[in-house]
């Protein structure tokens, strides 16, 4: 079996309909090609033999104070069969030197500091988190 990972285009969505409607509930076709229109957002898929196995998607993000985009990684889902199998790392490796590449200065994700499987994959992929009382902000410094 072979993982491949790609940033989602405007072709790819009908294939991905069934898949992320499965896994994720409802799936917007014209919700989608409108999130891809603006050049801002980016979304990326994990494939297992041109399968559909994860999604991630996020924002670029303008501040006064830097001035480099910074990446906001705002969700993270490797579907139910796939997961615990080290794809959410390899894949969020993946959108992190991606980031690194097209000039972020930073990637970051929030998530549940309960959320134990999601903070591994973020650890794993190289990412460190800033504590809070309730989130933890996982970020990559290029």
């Amino acid at each position: 079996m072979s993982i491949s990972f790609e940033q989602l285009q405007e072709k790819d969505i009908p294939a991905m309909r069934e898949v992320i409607e499965e896994e994720l509930g409802d799936f917007d076709t014209e919700w989608v090609k409108a999130f891809l229109s603006e050049e801002q957002n980016f979304a990326f898929v994990a494939k297992l033999d041109d399968v559909p196995v994860g999604l991630i998607y996020g924002y670029s993000l303008f501040c006064i104070e830097v001035r480099k985009p910074q990446f906001f990684m705002y969700s993270v889902d490797i579907f139910t069969d796939y997961q615990n199998k080290g794809y959410g790392s390899r894949f969020i490796e993946y959108v992190l030197n991606w980031a690194r590449d097209n000039g972020f200065s930073e990637t970051f994700v929030f998530t549940n500091k309960d959320n134990l499987r999601a903070c591994k994959a973020y650890e794993n992929a190289g990412m460190r988190h800033s504590d809070s009382d309730c989130e933890r902000m996982y970020e990559i410094k290029y």
